[in-house]
């Protein structure tokens, strides 16, 4: 699999011919994929000098291409300039591109126009201010959800943020006071300047009126004496009750993330049927705390920390129905090279042994092959809800703060695969229309999209979708939803094809 980064300045006509081959060869070649890094007369020197710094490389002209091995943010390996590019893509997949000058001008003039319309976009975003509301705000998360929000830089406008703090519970005066006091610890140490930077709001409609960003995070827990059914038809209720209020929102570009404790994706799938002035690509949910349970027990088995190893693929109807793919988790490997200087040097050397270097690769060598790994996980949730007399909430907020920290970034996100309850375009064989989790990405238009070319290691991760998949339709059939969804493109990509990602949090 080859994954290539083209790096230019938006005005260079090299850059734009590049650009237009990059996109040809992924169109046409199932191995192929690339990503643009673009950067304006003034960023150019800065950018072009940190990468010679730190690949040891001796390049300065537009475009710099080259070839990260395996999988994104592995090893670098240096092409050059165009005319490395052109002998390149000749000899490994004898293309041969030949473009008047007129036209590669027209490409151009067109990749700027198109660069300075998005940097226009992001201009204008930030000149409002962000207003996210917290719906089932009397939860054990919101005031730590509260206090990492304010401080994500990412999220932030130069108005600044605000919050509003709903629940729908009924207004009783524990809960009512519970919310003030999230408002008031947070105004205290408000950054922003603004008294009033997290309200409570009574009124479910005024929360949600001016909303940029909604996230959900109600407890949908079944209840004690509460059947499978019961329990999916009070959640169906409360997401038509909610739809009716959010199709009075004026924001067409209204994201909603539903974080919450219950049949997550379910919630979704309702909100996707019946919020209709809502982009269906922007309505998710949060499955990726159930991946981030699993690499505790990953790092203590083999001896791994915890900073160097990524979230493991989550699938399924979160919430009813899951499977978390412990086996294929990537970890962050430091080797030196030249490795073997390391591997010969006798003990007490004060020879320098090499540049440490950092790989990703797959941990599935190093983990048992049984089930013990799902089996301790849930072990230890059930042992820490009980001490807790209620859900764990850390991960929860950890999943949450990543996503928007993704969702919002300029650079970093491009090319990040992570776990999220998306609409499923088909991917993997999963129904189309279906809030399903599954490996994501962002495409340029910063719509979370199926990544249907994540490698499946298995027939046991195949099977374990299936059954997934088949369930969640069943209950959708139960319930008579079956979302249409006509402004959803499939990205390409067989469920067997083999390919190499980095999936990360």
């Amino acid at each position: 699999m080859s994954y290539f980064v083209i790096s230019g300045n938006p005005r260079c006509a090299c850059f734009g011919h590049a650009l237009h081959v990059a996109r040809y060869l992924n169109e046409k070649l199932p191995n192929f994929q690339y990503k643009k890094v673009e950067k304006l007369d003034s960023e150019w020197a800065d950018h072009v000098l940190e990468l010679n710094r730190e690949n040891k490389w001796f390049i300065h002209k537009s475009p710099v291409i080259w070839k990260e091995i395996n999988m994104w943010g592995g090893k670098k390996y240096l092409i050059g300039g165009i005319s490395e590019f052109w002998e390149y893509v000749y000899c490994y997949y004898g293309l041969e591109s030949l473009i008047s000058k007129e036209e590669t001008a027209k490409l151009a003039a067109d990749n700027l126009k198109f660069f300075l319309e998005q940097h226009h976009a992001d201009a204008e975003r930030l000149n409002y201010v962000q207003n996210i509301s917290i719906l089932g705000a009397c939860n054990p998360q919101t005031p730590i959800l509260l206090h990492d929000l304010i401080e994500l830089d990412e999220i932030k406008k130069i108005s600044g943020v605000t919050f509003k703090l709903h629940d729908s519970l009924g207004h009783i005066e524990h809960k009512a006071m519970f919310m003030q006091e999230c408002a008031d610890l947070v105004n205290e140490r408000c950054i922003y300047g603004h008294p009033d930077t997290v309200t409570v709001v009574c009124d479910e409609e005024d929360a949600i009126k001016y909303a940029d960003i909604i996230i959900h995070v109600e407890d949908f827990s079944r209840h004690q004496n509460e059947s499978f059914d019961e329990w999916l038809a009070r959640c169906y209720s409360r997401m038509i009750q909610l739809s009716e209020i959010i199709n009075n929102n004026e924001n067409r570009n209204l994201r909603i993330i539903l974080n919450n404790h219950g049949p997550v994706c379910f919630l979704a799938t309702c909100l996707l049927e019946f919020c209709t002035r809502v982009n269906p690509r922007n309505i998710v949910a949060v499955t990726s705390d159930e991946g981030l349970s699993v690499i505790n027990i990953v790092s203590e088995r083999t001896g791994i920390p915890v900073a160097k190893i990524g979230a493991p693929p989550v699938w399924g109807f979160v919430g009813v129905t899951s499977f978390v793919d412990e086996r294929h988790i990537v970890l962050k490997a430091d080797m030196y090279m030249p490795y073997k200087r390391a591997l010969t040097a006798p003990p007490g050397s004060t020879l320098p042994l090499g540049i440490m270097k950092t790989e990703l690769r797959q941990m599935s060598y190093m983990l048992p092959k049984d089930d013990s790994i799902a089996e301790e996980v849930e072990r230890r949730k059930l042992k820490m809800k009980v001490r807790l007399e209620r859900p764990p909430v850390l991960a929860k907020v950890r999943a949450v703060t990543s996503l928007l920290k993704l969702w919002y970034s300029k650079e970093q996100a491009k090319g990040v695969i992570i776990s999220l309850g998306v609409c499923s375009n088909g991917s993997f064989e999963i129904p189309s229309g279906l809030v399903f989790s599954q490996p994501v990405k962002l495409d340029d238009t910063e719509k979370w999209i199926p990544f249907g070319k994540f490698p499946l290691l298995n027939d046991f991760t195949k099977t374990q979708i299936k059954i997934c998949s088949e369930s969640a339709t069943h209950i959708m059939k139960k319930f008579h939803i079956n979302p249409v969804i006509d402004d959803l493109d499939l990205e390409g990509g067989s469920m067997y094809t083999q390919y190499s990602v980095n999936e990360t949090l």
